[in-house]
């Protein structure tokens, strides 16, 4: 399906001493504004199918470091989970408008969760789009988590990014990995690839690929979670991943104030027509 975009602004700021890289949908009356936050290997077009949808709230679409348009991290560092949290807070506090509503799909989901309950002061609504919280684990795996991760950015280090004839190429791989009809694959493959010798390749750090070398704790996470004091909607797709459905179910007693909408669709939803539009604005007006 192929989306009519509304026309973004490229945009970059400097946040945690890297260029971070965003898109802006501009409105000239907005009802509120949404500042959005992708899933794992995705970046700020993955909102593009959203902002044409909702035209009556202005957008800002942020690119995680290592993805998208923004920079890697320096040689010799990794990524890690919890590092997400305050470059959401540097994002967040850089955009000043009348209403802000956090919104962060899969990984930018749970780690929007651990922000809105680090600051609860800072954030009144947060959309959750098939996302809920971190993965946990118990403290008797912390030994073998914290392996697996020193393994793992070795293995990483030394992947080859594939390479493509055209950018088409590209688009059927995303195509076929996340279930995306060609019209909303397209855009999210634009920003996510570059052109190298002629040939198309990945932007992303492949060092994003390592496993994390510290997991929180159930409890942890709990704790975090009944701090929220925003109002929040959790969006899930029927055919969406079954641990967030999981998660939520087990632990959205701990948020005060929250609604779960269960709409058709995968774990990319938002990319297609499958009503999430119409869920954010049902829960915001």
């Amino acid at each position: 399906m192929a989306y009519r975009r509304r026309r973004p602004r490229e945009k970059s700021l400097r946040l945690l001493g890297y260029r971070s890289q965003f898109v802006h949908y501009a409105c000239r009356e907005p009802r509120a504004t949404l500042v959005c936050f992708h899933g794992w290997l995705d970046n700020a077009a993955s909102f593009a199918p959203l902002a044409d949808e909702l035209k009556d709230y202005e957008i800002y679409a942020w690119d995680f470091l290592g993805h998208g348009k923004s920079e890697h991290k320096h040689a010799g560092e990794r990524y890690h989970y919890i590092d997400l949290v305050p470059f959401i807070d540097a994002a967040w506090n850089s955009v000043s408008a009348r209403r802000k509503v956090l919104v962060g799909h899969s990984m930018g989901a749970g780690a929007c969760s651990l922000y809105a309950g680090a600051e609860p002061k800072a954030v009144r609504e947060l959309v959750l789009i098939e996302g809920f919280s971190p993965m946990t684990a118990e403290s008797s795996e912390a030994a073998k988590i914290l392996h697996e991760g020193i393994v793992g950015l070795k293995t990483a280090q030394e992947l080859t990014k594939p390479k493509y004839e055209t950018i088409d190429d590209a688009v059927k791989v995303r195509m076929r990995i996340n279930a995306l009809s060609h019209g909303a694959a397209l855009p999210l493959v634009k920003r996510a690839t570059v052109q190298e010798k002629g040939r198309i390749t990945w932007r992303a750090d492949f060092r994003l690929r390592a496993p994390s070398l510290m997991r929180m704790t159930s409890k942890q996470v709990k704790n975090i979670l009944e701090a929220i004091e925003a109002r929040v909607l959790v969006v899930l797709g029927e055919q969406g991943m079954p641990q967030l459905a999981q998660a939520a179910g087990e632990l959205g007693s701990m948020i005060r104030n929250m609604q779960l909408v269960k709409l058709p669709g995968h774990h990319h939803l938002h990319m297609e027509k499958s009503g999430v539009g119409e869920a954010i604005v049902r829960f915001l007006e």
